[in-house]
C-alpha cells in the first residue's frame, strides 16, 4: 500500500468552504481525477489537499485501478471510498501540519507520501473529524 497527497482544485479554481454540500461534493468522495495515468493501486490511501486553501481535508482509499474517461482536463479516474473527512475547509488543518510544504504541491496532481507524513495526516484530520482509527494499514 502506498500513500499519496492528492490535489483537489487548481490555480484558477478552488473548492468552496462547504465542499461536501457543493456541486460535485458527493462525487469527490467516491472518485477522483488525474491529468495522466497515476501509479495508484487498489488499497492505496490518498490524503486530499485543497488547492487555494492549503489544507488537508480527507483520507480516502482507492477501490479501483486507474481507468480512462472522456474528460478534457482529468482523463484518468480512480474510484475511492472515504475513510475520514472534514466537511468545512475552514476547519481543516494546514498541509504543513503533516510535514509537507504547500509549495511541494505546485503544479502537481499528486505526490507520494512517506508513512510518517501519512500518520501525521491521520492525526491532524482525525483530531478535527472525530478521531477515526485508520492506522498506517
Amino acid at each position: 500500500m502506498q500513500h499519496w497527497l492528492k490535489t483537489i482544485g487548481h490555480a484558477r479554481w478552488s473548492l468552496p468552504d462547504d465542499w461536501l454540500g457543493a456541486d460535485g461534493g458527493l462525487e469527490r468522495v467516491h472518485t477522483t481525477g488525474f491529468p495522466r495515468r497515476p501509479r495508484i493501486g487498489i488499497g492505496d490511501r490518498l490524503v486530499y489537499y485543497a488547492a487555494g486553501w492549503r489544507v488537508v481535508f480527507a483520507i480516502v482509499e482507492a477501490t479501483s485501478e486507474p481507468h480512462a474517461v472522456e474528460h478534457p482536463r482529468w482523463p484518468w479516474r480512480v474510484a475511492v471510498e472515504p475513510l475520514v473527512l472534514v466537511p468545512l475547509l475552514s476547519n481543516a488543518p494546514p498541509v504543513e501540519a503533516i510535514g509537507v510544504a504547500a509549495r511541494s504541491m505546485s503544479q502537481q496532481s499528486h505526490i507520494r507520501l512517506g508513512p510518517d507524513h501519512y500518520l501525521r495526516a491521520i492525526e491532524a484530520i482525525a483530531s478535527i473529524a472525530g478521531g477515526a482509527e485508520l492506522g498506517a494499514g
